[in-house]
């Protein structure tokens, strides 16, 4: 199947309701990737929009980032936000079974690490193909994944203005030869503006692309890489512009907000803030301060989740190599010894390298 010409048709499309943004069709990267699905006109137009990072790096790091693939190629992207939920974009899934795709994740979706067969595909109810508004969904897996799912940005607003988010995709690295898609990339975009539903960047050398429709924009919060946006749509060379869908304005259609998530977006595994385990186990939230005995919060193998854990003359004192930031510094342990770097700009984290860097 030809996927550079259903990414055309629908750039056309798009471009015949708000002509003004006939380049969108490039950011439209989650949509191109939907696009390529054979026989899915309404996704074919989208997909025509967008496909890969463009000006990114590649990456093995993320794994809740996947691939939604059909007969082995990537066709949008998506990212796990529950033990089967996927969100990405809704004109990824428009007219599209859930029999027909699968769920890829690892670095490559030609050879994932894993490939999940889907229950089913929500797109958002109120989508409309011609304005990409409400360009959000979700699918279902057959079967729980074999990686942890990441959390979303509970709100945002016009503060977010000129924040460096990560914008992750498997769609292709150049908009105008349409190729190097199927492969996960990362890249660090500032936001330009938001609006009640959407984010948008303009960066000359950077963006999403065909492929990376539904993709992720990671925010970074207390440490924390947050799901924050799903890619909608750009220009149609993927040069100039792209627009995400924000996750926070769609916590109820998702399931993720506090009134629907018992958990408030805390897992079982649970986590660390500073010495207090924090888990959720049977729908309620627990927390456990374990320097209350003497002991330090940490990860425990033999289990598979955090708890207290007593200290083994930790050189590290709690820290790990992947690191975290303090502030513009950054924290890590490396060699037995806990190392800071004070950043001359931001710290963030490094997809490319899978830990936390000056950014």
């Amino acid at each position: 199947m030809d996927l550079g010409a259903p990414r055309q048709e629908e750039m056309n499309m798009f471009r015949r309701s708000t002509p003004r943004r006939g380049v969108t069709c490039a950011l439209l990267t989650m949509t191109l990737a939907a696009c390529s699905v054979d026989g899915e006109q309404a996704t074919q137009s989208l997909d025509e929009a967008r496909s890969d990072i463009v000006g990114g790096q590649t990456t093995s790091a993320l794994p809740a980032v996947g691939a939604l693939t059909r007969f082995g190629s990537s066709f949008c992207t998506g990212t796990l936000i529950g033990p089967r939920k996927v969100v990405t974009a809704a004109h990824c899934l428009e007219g599209v079974s859930a029999s027909s795709i699968r769920f890829a994740i690892g670095p490559n979706a030609r050879s994932p690490e894993a490939s999940l067969g889907v229950a089913s595909v929500t797109p958002h109810p109120q989508y409309n193909r011609f304005s990409l508004t409400n360009d959000i969904g979700f699918i279902t897996l057959a079967e729980d994944a074999p990686v942890a799912p990441m959390k979303t940005l509970p709100s945002m607003d016009s503060s977010f203005v000129g924040r460096t988010l990560v914008f992750v995709g498997y769609g292709v690295s150049n908009g105008v030869s349409q190729t190097g898609g199927g492969v996960k990339r990362f890249v660090n975009m500032a936001i330009s503006s938001v609006s009640a539903t959407t984010f948008r960047y303009d960066d000359p050398n950077r963006n999403t692309c065909n492929g990376d429709s539904g993709g992720p924009a990671f925010a970074q919060v207390g440490g924390e890489l947050l799901v924050a946006g799903v890619t909608s749509f750009g220009d149609a060379n993927c040069l100039q512009f792209g627009v995400d869908t924000r996750v926070d304005a769609y916590a109820d259609f998702l399931g993720v907000s506090p009134e629907t998530d018992p958990c408030q977006g805390e897992t079982f595994a649970g986590r660390c803030d500073g010495d207090t385990v924090i888990w959720c186990e049977n729908d309620q939230v627990n927390s456990t301060a374990c320097g209350d005995t003497q002991r330090v919060c940490g990860f425990s193998a033999e289990q598979q989740y955090f708890a207290c854990l007593t200290p083994p003359n930790d050189p590290c004192q709690g820290e790990t190599f992947e690191g975290r930031c303090d502030g513009s510094t950054v924290v890590y342990c490396e060699n037995d010894e806990v190392k800071q770097i004070s950043c001359p700009g931001s710290c963030g984290f490094d997809a490319g390298n899978g830990f936390f860097n000056c950014l």
